[in-house]
Formats: structure tokens, C-alpha cells, sequence
């Protein structure tokens, strides 16, 4: 052949390669959007990916009825033109006319409103076809809330209604999960959610991926985007975050199990992207411009040699099975509790369910600060076994922590095989930081959560209870967690609702957390990467930006008791808890110069320990009352140790030196 045949032929080749390549992998252009109402304004979360969309383009906005879109797309975003279309029967989307109409337009972009209708109107029709075919002509297609979850390749139909998060993690199966994969095709393995933290549904996109995993055998991923937050994504893939919150994305190898009908889940791999991060969706790169600070969580964990109970609920039924476990499986059984409470009425309750569990014993206590030196409280904190904490006010009660009671108490709660339990609200004191003002409507959005530290217990996490109570509160439980993780440095997070109670506790040397209820316990986890803080408002004007933090990589886990998760490596603190025989009544406590009391039988010598473990002073036991001269002492708080015969320590206490 000649050798210009062989050019023009090898020529006509690559252009009927390219031809085939285009065809092939044409696509066009999304923007989706997690709902919430368009601001006006050159800077407002809105605008900007809207104009991208819209800008020159002539705009079909699809519903069952018409709104009001239009006009904020022509004079706000620079449409050509924009018109609202009611499409609100089978006949109407199937027809001819719908079809021709929707294809001469360059954006279609699907409203706010209800899925299952858009789905169960719009399935195997001619409008659906105007959709595919204008997204392979390079046509940009669009949703807002209920019109974003119809561009994903699975869709949760809501044929049957909604279903709240508290649902999918209860029974990710249960008949309010209606997924469908027959509708549209245009970002195929992923399921999108919207309302994300405004709603609290990471919960939801956890059980949708559960449920499709359990009944399709496939993992899928799935795309939860906040309210007033959206992306725009190119006809190459990238995705670009555009907003006041995060494009959230849920990765899982297939570990979702059931307890029941409880979801348990080991380490879903979770990405919470910001304004002006990016997402491929061709090649699934991910970029993290706005995430401008980098935390090292490798060396935390929790050590702690002792156990902790924490609820979700303040309600005194809903803590039965706690109050339970705190008086017949933890420790000593039926011995004493103290309860630590700011409600008398409410802590008389407690006290009631405690004695009818078989406690020997129940005392009362306000932590006061007028009573941070009182000798009686002392003495009872000293003696305690078991504390329940319930309904305490975080204020009042951080005052009271500064004071020598306070102090003592939390040396007690730390001591070595001490048992501690935490009512609803009052699982927050366990931890790192504790989080206020989230009962308040809308605290997270408007930038009013508060932080005080914790007693932490856990030193290393946040915990927030009443997760999913009320609709109210939804994104104020929802954000707290991973906005203080990324605030105050912590690697973990837990989330407990008012159906469970988690268990801190040391198992075979390792720090062990566990859940119990109808609820799984929800744990986040960060191993230690890059974060930041979402710095637009919905305006794009001045004011405090809502509380939501971007992450790079989290893992969120659901577990139970059959589940346990490691927090790390027990270290004992050198100080006696209940495992001690006897408990020393010491007299005045707190003390200036003298201490005294009288020993148990079997003790023949004493001993002063510091908080380390330090042996200070020793000596014999003569008499049945001792006095001891601690007038060498520097100011703070101390451990008396009392031994037999053969060196076993029988009877301790600790006590404050003024």
C-alpha cells in the first residue's frame, strides 16, 4: 500500500476513535444541592454555583407544582431565561411534548419537594430520557433536597414516608427503607442524602448503605450534603464544595452486621469536605485546600483503670437497665451508691430505682461550691464506691470542681477500680470537653455552643447525649462531636441516644468500650489528619459561621457488646479504689494539722501516699485511735493506706491537706 494510503487510513482510524471515545464517555454537568433556602448576592452560598450552572443558559425547573426559583436564577445567576414546569402526572412527564420542550433548554434542574412522587411519576418516562439525553449532550442537570436525592444510580424512594436515623440504626431494614436503582444513572455506586447535619442523618446514610449491602450483596457509597451547601461537578468528574456546611462522604468495605435487628458497623470510612475542597468522581481524588490545620491524635488513648457508665437519656426508665448493671455487675454487688445531683426531686427517683436494684445504700449530694470544703461531703466522696451523677448543671458544676471537694472527687473518680455513672445530659461531664447550650434551638447554625472541660474520664473524647430526642436539637448532636474532636484535639467521639448506655471499662488490659440497648453506641474516630472550620454564612455577609468542621478522614463505627471497641491500654494509677476492703473514716477531712481514725482489726501499720503512688510517711498502729501530725504536708490532696501483717493493703481513703 502506498505510503499515503497507509497516513489517510491510520488518520481516519484515530478520528473514528475519538468519535467513539466522545460518544462513549460524554457527560455533561451536575449541581446538587443539600437544600435550604437561595440567598440573594454576588457572595451568598448560593450565587456562585448556581451562576456556574446557569449563567447565559436557558433553565427548565421541574416539580409536581410550581415555585418561585426563576426569578432568583435570572436576576441572581444570570440565566437567560428560567421557567418553573408542573409536572405532576405519569401522562404529563410520559408525553412527546414534555420531551421536546425539556430538550430545548440547556439546564434542568429539579426542585425541592417529595422523591417518592418524582419517583413513582417520573419512572420510565420521556421526561427521564430529555434528562439522560441532555446530560450526554454535555447539559447540566440539577436538584435541590428531594431533587438531589433523584440523581443518584440508588435512590431512597421514600415510598412509604421518611425514615428517621433513629430507625436505620435501630433496624437499618425496618419497611421505611425503600431504595431503588432504576431510576437515573448519572453518578453510578453512589446514594445521595440532603439536610445532612441540619437533620442528624448520618445515622440514615449509614443504614441505607447497611441495608444495601444486606440485601443486594454490593457496597455503594454514599454523598450527604448539608443544607445551605452544594457542589458543582464538571464534565470531567471534579466536584467542587460550594457553602456554609459539608459535602459528606460514607465509604464501607461490606463490615455491617445485625444484633438483632440492631445495625453494627466496624469502620466506615467518612470524608467531610468544606467550602473549596474538591471530589472526583471519576478517579475519586479528593483535594483539601480549605482544610488548613493539621491535628496529631497518635498518641492519644484512653487508659483509664477504672469504670464508666454513660446514658443518653435523662428519663428514669430509660436507665433502668444502667442503674442495673451499675448496682449488680459493676463492682462489689448491692454495695452503697452516692448520687452527685443538682435536682433533689429527680435525684430521689434515682435513689428509689437504685434501692429497689438492691443497693445497700443510697446518700444524696448537691455539688455546690458553697460545699467544696465542707468535711461531711469529703468524707462521704473519700468513702464512696459507686457515684451517679444526674442532672448537673455544667456551670455549677465546673464551679464546684475548683474547689478541694471538687478536686478530691476527681482523684476519686480516677482512682483505680472506682465505678462511675452518667444520667442523659450528664454523660457530657465524663469526657474531654463538655458541650453546651445544645438544647437551645439552632445553638450549632447561629455559632452558640459552648465548651468547659470535662472531668475526662475519657481524656480523649467527646460524648454527647439525647443524639436523634428532637428535631429541634438534630444538628446541634450531629455537629458538636466532630467540630469539638477537631476544636480541642480529641481522637474519639461517641454518640448515645436515649434507647442505649455505652460501658467504659478495663477488659484483659485493654481500655474496652461497649454498648447496650436497642441502640447501637455511634463512635467516631480520628486517627489524625487534616480539619478545619466552615468560615461562610449563608449571606456571605459578616457573622458567625455555623459550627461545622471539615475532615479529611474519620471512621465511624456502631457497636454493642458483642462488638467491643479498643480505646487502648490500661494504666493503673497507683491509687485504691473499691477494690480495698475497707474504706477509712478520716477526721476532719479536709485538714490543717491533724488527721485521725481508727483502724480496722487486722491493720497493724499506715502509710501516706501522694497522688502518684510516692510513700511519704509510714509507720505502726498502737491504738484503736490514731492521730497522725500532717502539718509537713504541702496543701492538696493525699492517700492513707492501711496494711496487715503480711504487707495486703486492707482499708484506704484519701484526704485533703489545706
Amino acid at each position: 500500500m502506498p505510503k499515503d494510503n497507509q497516513i489517510h487510513k491510520g488518520f481516519i482510524i484515530i478520528i473514528l476513535l475519538f468519535i467513539f471515545c466522545s460518544g462513549s464517555f460524554a457527560q455533561g454537568r451536575l449541581l446538587l444541592v443539600g437544600g435550604g433556602s437561595e440567598k440573594n448576592g454576588t457572595n451568598s452560598w448560593s450565587t456562585p454555583p448556581y451562576r456556574w450552572a446557569v449563567e447565559g443558559k436557558r433553565v427548565a425547573i421541574i416539580g409536581t407544582e410550581t415555585g418561585s426559583l426563576a426569578p432568583y436564577m435570572v436576576s441572581q445567576c444570570g440565566a437567560a431565561r428560567a421557567r418553573e414546569f408542573a409536572i405532576a402526572s405519569r401522562d404529563s412527564a410520559d408525553s412527546q411534548a414534555t420531551y421536546d420542550t425539556l430538550m430545548s433548554y440547556d439546564v434542568i434542574f429539579f426542585r425541592g419537594g417529595d422523591q417518592w412522587e418524582y419517583y413513582n411519576l417520573y419512572r420510565n418516562t420521556r421526561l427521564l430520557d430529555a434528562v439522560n439525553d441532555k446530560y450526554g449532550q454535555g447539559g447540566c442537570i440539577g436538584g435541590t433536597s428531594a431533587g438531589m436525592h433523584i440523581l443518584s444510580s440508588i435512590v431512597f424512594t421514600a415510598e412509604n414516608g421518611t425514615v428517621y436515623p433513629y430507625e436505620c440504626i435501630e433496624n437499618p431494614n425496618n419497611n421505611y427503607v425503600t431504595l431503588a436503582d432504576d431510576f437515573l444513572d448519572l453518578k453510578p455506586g453512589f446514594i445521595f442524602d440532603t439536610h445532612f447535619c441540619e437533620r442528624a442523618r448520618f445515622g440514615r446514610l449509614a443504614g441505607f448503605l447497611a441495608n444495601f449491602r444486606f440485601n443486594q450483596d454490593e457496597d455503594i457509597l454514599g454523598l450527604g450534603m448539608d443544607d445551605m451547601t452544594c457542589m458543582t461537578v464538571d464534565e470531567n468528574g471534579l466536584g467542587t464544595i460550594y457553602g456554609t456546611g459539608c459535602a459528606n462522604f460514607y465509604r464501607s468495605g461490606g463490615g455491617f452486621s445485625q444484633n438483632g435487628n440492631k445495625l453494627l458497623a466496624d469502620s466506615i470510612e467518612v470524608v467531610q469536605l468544606l467550602k473549596g475542597c474538591t471530589y472526583n468522581f471519576s478517579t475519586g481524588e479528593i483535594g483539601y485546600p480549605t482544610l488548613d490545620r493539621l491535628i496529631n491524635t497518635s498518641g492519644q488513648s484512653e487508659t483509664g483503670n477504672y469504670t464508666v457508665l454513660a446514658s443518653g437519656s435523662n428519663l428514669l426508665n430509660d436507665n433502668s437497665a444502667m442503674i442495673n448493671d451499675l448496682v449488680t455487675a459493676c463492682g462489689t454487688p448491692e454495695s452503697g451508691v452516692m448520687i452527685l445531683s443538682g435536682d433533689n426531686t429527680l435525684a430521689g427517683s434515682f435513689s428509689a430505682r437504685l434501692l429497689g436494684a438492691g443497693a445497700a445504700e443510697v446518700s444524696v449530694f448537691n455539688p455546690l461550691a458553697s460545699l467544696g470544703s465542707d468535711a461531711e461531703f469529703a468524707t462521704k466522696i473519700a468513702g464512696a464506691s459507686k457515684i451517679l451523677f444526674v442532672k448537673n448543671s455544667e456551670t455549677t458544676f465546673s464551679q464546684f470542681l475548683l474547689t478541694p471537694n471538687g478536686k478530691l472527687l476527681i482523684q476519686k473518680l480516677k482512682g483505680d477500680g472506682m465505678i462511675s455513672a452518667f444520667v442523659g445530659q450528664d454523660a457530657r461531664l465524663a469526657g474531654k470537653t463538655i458541650v453546651g447550650n445544645y438544647l437551645e434551638y439552632l445553638s450549632s447554625w447561629y455559632g452558640e455552643l459552648t465548651f468547659t472541660p470535662g472531668l475526662g474520664l475519657l481524656k480523649n473524647t467527646i460524648i454527647m447525649p439525647e443524639t436523634f430526642l428532637d428535631s429541634d436539637i438534630y444538628e446541634n448532636t450531629a455537629t458538636a462531636v466532630p467540630y469539638t474532636m477537631a476544636r480541642d484535639t480529641a481522637r474519639f467521639g461517641v454518640w448515645l441516644t436515649n434507647h442505649n448506655y455505652m460501658k467504659f471499662s478495663p477488659v484483659n488490659g485493654k481500655t474496652t468500650l461497649t454498648g447496650y440497648g436497642t441502640a447501637p453506641v455511634m463512635v467516631l474516630v480520628n486517627e489524625g489528619t487534616k480539619t478545619g472550620f466552615s468560615h461562610q454564612t449563608g449571606t456571605g455577609g459578616p457573622g458567625d459561621p455555623r459550627m461545622v468542621a471539615g475532615f479529611e478522614k474519620l471512621c465511624l463505627y456502631f457497636i454493642d457488646y458483642t462488638t467491643p471497641f479498643s480505646m487502648g491500654d490500661v494504666s493503673p494509677a497507683g491509687i485504691s479504689g473499691p477494690d480495698v476492703s475497707f474504706f477509712i473514716d478520716i477526721v476532719p477531712n479536709p485538714a490543717a494539722s491533724l488527721i485521725k481514725f481508727n483502724p480496722v482489726n487486722t491493720a497493724t501499720s499506715w502509710k501516706i501516699l501522694s497522688l502518684k503512688g510516692s510513700i511519704i510517711r509510714d509507720g505502726v498502729i498502737y491504738a484503736n485511735d490514731v492521730t497522725l501530725d500532717i502539718s509537713f504536708l504541702s496543701g492538696g490532696i493525699y492517700l492513707l493506706l492501711l496494711t496487715d501483717g503480711s504487707g495486703k493493703t486492707v482499708a484506704g481513703s484519701k484526704f485533703i491537706k489545706e
